[in-house]
């Protein structure tokens, strides 16, 4: 305790120990008059014992934890006390003076100094109850506006209800805002009042389920609607419930943290209706761009036979054009069947052979000028993914085509397995990748696909390998060229 609290205690606690000194030592004298055990222990130990049990009660008073405001409440019961038993006795003394009673003088000093130290030592406990009792009330209180500062900090809804009745009995300040009534007008509702009329019985239900739950989180009712509330105005309000019980002496209560969830509906509408367009846009990509490159690209390849040699270059850049453009479509609809659910997002065995073996095909047939090889056995192996894994290395062999400078790129598919995984390797012979962008080609730490990578392609195989709980880096090659490899979970 600080110097200064502890001088005020000494001073307070002092005082009732000296006052329990005086009247102990005031019994002396009597001590030597006394003869006979009972004279002895009623007019001399039993006093004394008084005396010191007043002074005790200050040393203890200055040892205890009760705050040093009500030392000053402590010493003046205690006098008050002694003054109390005075004029007591006085008045007793008087009365049996007009009564004309004999008053025995003989031990007439020590019979008021033992009244007076039972007057003191009355007082004191009297003190020390009271005493107490202030500062428990104080702490009380001081938890009453902790809680009520904790419960109106909280930005969600709350309101406590008793488990019997259903009768709300606390409610934050958000809980005003949510419903547009002041806290009293809210405190002695039914909790079911808080809900739409018509739903009476299902809230009821709700109600009901959570406290068998003990602990729950709702957000729909029994039909799969949304839960409302109702403001003061009549407009229903979306709400998320995040409900438990809590026992409080013998009356259960239940509190119920309600949370606005309008600006997520706003969002879920505002997703579900661009979640909509990407659709149609998927559908534009898929039919009818892809349908018209093909045919775009069926006439060029036909075109060879009508051409000079001074045309031939016009023409290739045409038929690569045309290939890139189709690319595109299918790198686009993979992207938008991701963001837009259109895809499986449930992981389950998918054949890496079949998806590796597949894709050979079609990027032999797009890029006759290119020899792929596949020096790995990849029968039998399964590994945790979706329908797009095919998206997965059809960009990346790709990419290992498009920014391959030799004029026959070669690209090398290979595989190294454990028991728990599979590390496919797409190595070429291009010019490889400087460290300093071994990370930015997939757009790593970008929020879009304007990053300093080599285009959407990548930024997809990294997107699609992170959904399928699997990891992909670039490694080099020798002599020269990059290794693309994906490391992927094993079904």
């Amino acid at each position: 305790m600080r110097s200064e609290s502890a001088s005020q205690r000494l001073v307070w606690a002092g005082t009732i120990c000296a006052i329990g000194l005086v009247l102990l030592l005031a019994n002396v004298p009597h001590l030597l008059r006394e003869e006979g055990p009972l004279a002895y222990a009623l007019g001399v130990f039993f006093p004394m014992v008084l005396a010191s049990g007043l002074t005790t009660a200050g040393y203890w008073v200055y040892r205890s934890d009760l705050n040093g405001e009500f030392l000053p409440r402590v010493t003046a019961w205690t006098v008050s006390g002694i003054v109390a038993m005075a004029i007591v006795t006085a008045a007793m003394l008087a009365y049996q003076f007009a009564e004309g009673s004999r008053i025995i003088t003989t031990h007439l000093p020590f019979v008021l100094l033992n009244l007076l130290t039972t007057g003191g030592l009355g007082g004191v406990l009297i003190g020390i109850y009271d005493g107490f009792q202030r500062q428990q009330q104080r702490l009380t209180e001081q938890d009453r506006q902790r809680y009520r500062s904790l419960l109106d900090a909280v930005p969600d809804a709350i309101f406590v209800a008793r488990i019997a009745t259903g009768e709300i009995i606390d409610a934050n300040r958000t809980a005003e805002q949510l419903l547009d009534r002041p806290r009293e007008d809210i405190l002695g509702r039914d909790q079911t009042s808080l809900h739409p009329d018509e739903n009476r019985d299902q809230y009821a239900e709700l109600f009901e389920g959570h406290v068998a739950a003990d602990e729950a989180v709702e957000t729909k009712l029994p039909d799969g609607s949304d839960i409302h509330v109702v403001t003061a105005e009549g407009e229903h309000v979306p709400v998320e419930i995040n409900a438990s019980r809590f026992a409080y002496r013998d009356d259960p209560r239940f509190i119920g943290v309600f949370r606005d969830i309008s600006d997520r509906r706003v969002r879920e509408q505002e997703l579900r209706k661009r979640t909509e367009q990407l659709e149609v846009l998927n559908r534009v990509i898929r039919h009818d761009i892809r349908n018209d490159m093909n045919v775009i690209t069926g006439w060029v390849e036909t075109l060879p036979e009508h051409v000079d040699e001074d045309s031939e270059e016009i023409l290739d850049r045409i038929q690569e054009t045309s290939h890139h453009v189709t690319e595109l479509t299918e790198i686009s609809r993979d992207y938008v069947e991701i963001i837009s659910g259109s895809s499986s997002a449930e992981l389950h065995a998918v054949s890496l052979s079949d998806a590796v073996r597949n894709e050979l095909v079609t990027r032999r047939e797009t890029y006759p000028e290119a020899e792929f090889r596949l020096e790995a056995d990849l029968s039998e192996i399964e590994v945790r993914a979706n329908e797009l894994l095919s998206s997965v290395i059809r960009n990346l062999l790709n990419n290992a085509v498009q920014h391959n400078d030799g004029e026959t790129p070669t690209v090398t598919i290979d595989a190294d397995r454990t028991e728990e995984s599979v590390i496919i390797s797409v190595a070429d012979d291009g010019p490889g990748i400087p460290d300093s962008q071994k990370e930015t080609v997939f757009g790593k730490g970008e929020k879009n696909l304007d990053s300093a990578g080599t285009g959407i392609g990548l930024y997809l195989v990294k997107r699609l390998v992170d959904e399928f709980g699997g990891d992909v880096w670039i490694e080099d090659n020798d002599p020269k060229g990059a290794i693309f490899k994906v490391q992927l979970q094993r079904a």
